[in-house]
């Protein structure tokens, strides 16, 4: 099994344990990676969804599946969307992820989507304990580097975007936080230079190797990031 199936099997159904599941999980370290981090974020749908919920929630859910719910939604809302739509995927309900998401589009779209999952995740300030070294040591997992500092960093992880194997960086702003997404070239999302709802901002650049996106409160100056970004970034690839 290619691991394109493998990644469409586990997001149509998070519980498939198929033989050719285990194997390929078994034989591949990066898919046992993946696998086990759908099995968490799975679990945490579960914990989520375990509330009492609005008697209108599933038409303001049929209502909010465009862009125009990360302009008009309360952060919670927004929340509440993203996780109605990985439950759409894990259960399999004629949503096929690899050809197109009704609720994600657009870079713009998926972007402050996953923006506003992790929003009040991290803390306002970097305390110093990851370095140049520490988020070189993370990019490696996209073939790139940077060669100096680019920032404050509050925090830097591996991340899935658009089902790509990617880097989320948490850097110190003048406002608020700023997210960079470091990933491989976009396959199934519209692209989207400029965009913005009414709080956030963001910006994208292409390279040849991939792209890179940066969002952040509208007061500060995302040119100035991605000027920094572009005299730093190197591409092993």
């Amino acid at each position: 099994m290619d691991e394109l199936e493998f990644r469409r099997r586990l997001y149509a159904n998070p519980k498939d344990n198929g033989a050719d599941i285990k194997k390929s999980t078994a034989d591949n370290p990066a898919n046992a990676r993946f696998y086990e981090e759908i099995q968490q974020l799975d679990s945490r749908i579960d914990s989520a969804l375990n509330v009492d919920v609005p008697e209108n929630l599933a038409n303001n859910l049929i209502l909010r599946q465009t862009l125009d719910s990360h302009r008009r939604e309360s952060k919670q809302r927004r929340w509440h969307l993203a996780v109605a739509a990985s439950v759409a995927f894990a259960v399999g309900l004629g949503v096929n992820y690899f050809n197109a998401s009704p609720v994600y589009t657009s870079v713009a779209d998926y972007s402050l989507a996953h923006y506003y999952h992790e929003d009040g995740k991290f803390d306002n300030h970097a305390d110093g304990k990851l370095t140049l070294t520490s988020l070189n040591d993370k990019m490696q997992d996209v073939n790139a580097r940077f060669s100096s500092d680019i920032g404050k960093i509050i925090a830097v992880k591996d991340c899935y975007f658009d089902g790509m194997d990617s880097v989320h960086l948490v850097l110190e702003g003048k406002y608020d936080n700023i997210t960079v997404f470091v990933i491989p070239k976009v396959q199934h999302l519209a692209s989207s230079r400029q965009f913005a709802d009414n709080q956030v901002q963001g910006l994208t650049q292409e390279y040849r190797q991939g792209e890179v996106i940066i969002l952040g409160d509208k007061r500060e100056s995302l040119e100035q990031w991605q000027q920094k970004i572009d005299e730093t970034i190197e591409w092993s690839i």
